[in-house]
């Protein structure tokens, strides 16, 4: 069309009042120019109809829009601040429609999950509360930030403990030495004491967020009444069979000492009582040392001790044994070191140690004692050239009469008993005791000691 159809001679532009939600509005109205008055106010009449119709449906749906946008707000908000929201409503077709699903999907998942947390949370307190245990929450600074009923229960309070220092109310010392290693180490750590008539194991766990750490307290009164009398059971018994098999044994020596005068046929058979006498009372024996040192675990005094002395006194004791043999008893070349051990205790552990190594060693082989220090301990190693273990009998093989040959063992007098006292020596001073050995390559048995 051309531009010049539309010429400015040919309209004319009349400004007609209209009211419009109570304000007086001008409106514009183009019109051609040959139009009467008349025809000019009836054409803005319909434009102004028309506008007011429109601007009305602006307005409402300005205040449905508010209103709308006003009740996803709150409910928003009740979901920031872990209420329960309500769900907003909105027509299909609406332009919210799809917000007010996501809001609506929003505070369906908060709920389910509310109620999943809270239930955990109710679990959680039951379990604390009910636990026969005692459990103690202490902050970066050491002090107490809470504790369950049981901890009242077993540990003597003098005051209200939150807030504080444990030694300040609870006046025992094996926790607060627990509660200090565990923060400091931030590894876990544990004590036994006595409270009264009760006996607690305290342990030390830190906290993983890495401040502070928690206690649990344990009562194993029960237990370790248990133990005692089971080892005084077992100390009894050694005890009283002590004297027949003494009796026993010292018979079967004296017939022996007159061979020449007993038939030939009974010889055999006062060998074997002779035999398995001795081996009887190598047994009693060791289980009679087992009970002492069970009886003096928690007591055993340890002292600074150079080892090397201690280590020719035990290889001296044992040099009648290996002679006969042709096994070498040789301690390694190195400088002088020490250690905290009990002497007696460490020279019983190491003794037992050589002899496995020489009852297991084939006639001309070699046992060898090293002393040196390996990950901040002072090491003692046994090395002999025996027929070695196989590494499945390695977890047990420290256990009361594991055998990992029981026919063998009989045969060169083993009790059964030797390895299970080594590792309880060791536990009474704080040391331990590990094996590196395989089939056909011998054996390597180590102390580790604190230095």
């Amino acid at each position: 069309m051309p531009a010049s159809y539309f010429r400015p001679s040919l309209l004319a532009a009349v400004a007609v009042p209209v009211a419009v939600a109570g304000l007086l509005v001008a409106v514009a109205v183009l019109a051609p120019a040959g139009l009467d008055v008349s025809e000019v106010r009836l054409a803005s009449g319909v434009a102004s109809v028309a506008l007011v119709a429109a601007v009305a449906d602006i307005a409402r749906r300005r205040v449905a829009l508010d209103h709308r946008l006003d009740v996803l707000a709150r409910g928003l908000r009740r979901i920031v601040e872990a209420e329960a929201p309500k769900r907003a409503g909105a027509p299909s077709g609406d332009a919210l429609a799809e917000l007010s699903a996501v809001v609506n999907d929003m505070a369906d998942g908060m709920r389910t999950r509310q109620l999943g947390v809270e239930t955990e949370r109710a679990l959680d307190q039951a379990m604390v509360r009910e636990t026969p245990n005692g459990l103690i929450i202490t902050d970066a600074q050491g002090r107490v930030r809470r504790h369950n009923p049981a901890f009242a229960s077993l540990m003597p309070m003098q005051g209200n403990p939150l807030g504080k220092v444990p030694i300040e109310t609870i006046p025992v010392v094996e926790l607060q030495e627990v509660i200090d290693e565990t923060s400091r180490t931030r590894q876990p750590s544990e004590r036994t004491a006595s409270v009264g008539r009760r006996e607690v194991l305290v342990r030390g766990v830190p906290l993983a967020d890495g401040e502070g750490c928690m206690g649990v307290v344990l009562d194993i009164t029960s237990v370790r009444q248990a133990e005692r009398a089971r080892r005084d059971f077992v100390a009894n018994v050694s005890h009283e069979l002590r004297t027949p098999i003494t009796a026993v044994l010292g018979y079967a020596e004296s017939l022996l000492q007159d061979r020449e005068q007993l038939p030939g046929w009974s010889l055999p058979m006062l060998e074997a009582i002779d035999r398995n006498a001795r081996r009887l009372g190598a047994l009693i024996e060791d289980v009679l040392h087992l009970s002492r040192i069970e009886a003096r675990q928690d007591d055993l005094r340890l002292d600074a001790e150079p080892l090397r002395p201690l280590v020719r006194e035990v290889m001296a004791r044992f040099e009648h044994a290996a002679r006969p043999r042709g096994i070498a008893l040789v301690l390694a070349d190195g400088p002088e070191t020490e250690a905290r051990v009990n002497a007696d205790g460490f020279e019983h552990a190491l003794g037992n140690l050589v002899d496995n190594a020489i009852k297991y060693s084939a006639p001309g082989g070699r046992v060898q004692v090293e002393i040196g220090r390996a990950e901040g301990a002072v090491t003692v190693s046994v090395i002999d050239s025996g027929s070695g273990i196989d590494p499945v009998h390695h977890e047990r093989i420290f256990e009361r009469f594991y055998r990992v040959d029981p026919g063998r063992s009989r045969d060169v007098g083993g009790t059964g008993l030797g390895l299970a006292l080594v590792k309880h020596l060791c536990l009474a001073m704080h040391a331990e005791v590990v094996i590196d050995s395989a089939v056909g390559k011998g054996s390597r048995f180590t102390l580790r000691l604190p230095p």
